[in-house]
């Protein structure tokens, strides 16, 4: 254990010392690996090997597809529709930022994609109306938080290539917690209305409207759908939902809103390669790091340690949990799939969870980190989009910090609400 503590030390140093994540998490294995007398050749292997997937491209292609869409005119539309379904609340525009981010996050499962495409026209149009900066910046770094809990997640695609679960399962048991965690926003955004005594006009609601506005998105609504059919049903694979993704983003942006055009395709292309590095090259570190783990037992002891040192199965979890919230405060959720999400599978079966149940809830405490300082991956987006310094934007998100760690215990103690969905679908 101490050996591995020893990891996390200088892991946490030299991200302290300002080296990007994945390039910390490289150099720490690279370390260890080499004060084990290992070949380096062994690194580039590792490397290699932990991106040489099938099933990982199906996250460059969800990120072509969701820059595809930021393009093509969809967002607005999703907006306009959000908009009318519940803009006339009191708290219309947070309510409509969080609805946004219900329909968005079944087009393109990344919870960074969400919070940047979102709050590039909600943070301003929130400032514009009354909001404080620092709620329009809380309300879209939380509300990016529902695209890792639904289909077509990033994250639940990781956790299925890392694990074995089936990724049709998690699609489909991350329906309900999806629902549940907008709605729990959507409360907390109307109490938090009257709590910093907001009395902004909201515009009345319109059947007509509403009708209209559905009319025009149901080609945008109709994606998600397509998706999560094709991949529950065994027609097409995670991978290759992603280019149906990219050809029907290409369609309704060429021949339905005719906002695409030939010469964004490079740009496009670019973008989606930039990102698609960064995420790969995160696992590709963690791949060297996680290989150190194995060689050190990490997965045996941490299975000993929760099974007969802690002994009841409710406090490991509660356990394992805030050991992820502690380590998701410094690491990318991406890395922390990487590096802990087989670890986290062994474990949760050994205590006699579910592991469909079990992935979910894990899944989001994984995602927690993404809007907490001081490496919030959607709080940055969101911060750098308001230009609000990070500190500004935490008393504000608190509450939804803390109806995301109810959602979590509402999840573990309920499993129906997660295994609900794929008994039914499956017969499972």
């Amino acid at each position: 254990m101490f050996e591995i503590g020893l990891i996390f030390v200088v892991l946490l140093g030299l991200i302290f010392l300002g080296l990007p994540v994945f390039l910390a998490t490289l150099v720490t294995g690279i370390i260890f690996l080499v004060a084990d007398g290992i070949p380096m050749s062994v690194v580039i292997i590792r490397m290699f090997g932990s991106i040489n997937s099938l099933a990982l491209m199906a996250i460059p292609f969800f990120i072509i597809a969701g820059n595809i869409i930021l393009h093509s005119g969809i967002t607005e539309r999703l907006m306009q529709f959000a908009n009318a379904c519940v803009g006339f609340l009191k708290g219309g525009m947070g309510h409509v930022n969080i609805m946004t981010s219900v329909l968005f996050s079944g087009k393109q499962g990344s919870g960074v994609a969400d919070a940047a495409t979102t709050g590039s026209i909600l943070i301003p149009a929130m400032e514009k109306e009354g909001y404080d900066k620092g709620y329009a910046v809380a309300v879209t770094a939380a509300s990016a938080m529902i695209a890792p809990v639904t289909p077509p997640s990033i994250a639940m695609i990781l956790y299925a290539y890392y694990t074995g679960v089936p990724v049709a399962f998690l699609f489909m048991a991350g329906i309900i917690p999806g629902i549940l965690l907008a709605c729990f926003q959507l409360i907390t955004n109307s109490v938090m209305y009257r709590v910093y005594k907001y009395n902004i006009p909201t515009t009345p609601f319109s059947l007509k409207n509403l009708l209209v506005t559905a009319y025009k998105s149901v080609g945008a609504l109709l994606m998600p759908a397509i998706i999560i059919i094709g991949v529950t049903t065994g027609f097409v694979s995670a991978t290759e939902s992603g280019v149906i993704a990219i050809v029907y983003g290409l369609f309704y942006g060429f021949l339905v809103t005719k906002k695409l055009k030939v010469d964004m395709l490079p740009k496009i292309l670019l973008q989606s390669a930039i990102t698609s590095a960064v995420v790969m090259m995160a696992i590709a570190a963690t791949g060297v790091l996680g290989n150190v783990f194995v060689r050190m037992h990490f997965q045996a002891q941490m299975l000993n340690f929760a099974l007969y040192t802690i002994g009841t199965p409710l406090l490991a979890v509660f356990f394992i949990m805030g050991a992820l919230i502690i380590i998701g405060l410094f690491l990318d959720p991406t890395v922390i799939i990487a590096m802990f999400a087989m670890t986290i599978f062994t474990i949760g079966n050994a205590l006699g969870f579910d592991p469909v149940h079990f992935g979910i809830v894990m899944i989001l405490v994984m995602q927690l980190g993404a809007i907490t300082p001081p490496a919030g991956s959607f709080l940055f987006v969101a911060c750098s989009i308001g230009n609000l310094p990070l500190e500004k934007s935490i008393k504000p998100l608190l509450p939804y910090i803390g109806v995301i760690l109810l959602l979590i215990l509402v999840l573990l103690f309920i499993p129906q609400l997660v295994t609900l969905l794929p008994s039914i679908i499956f017969q499972w």
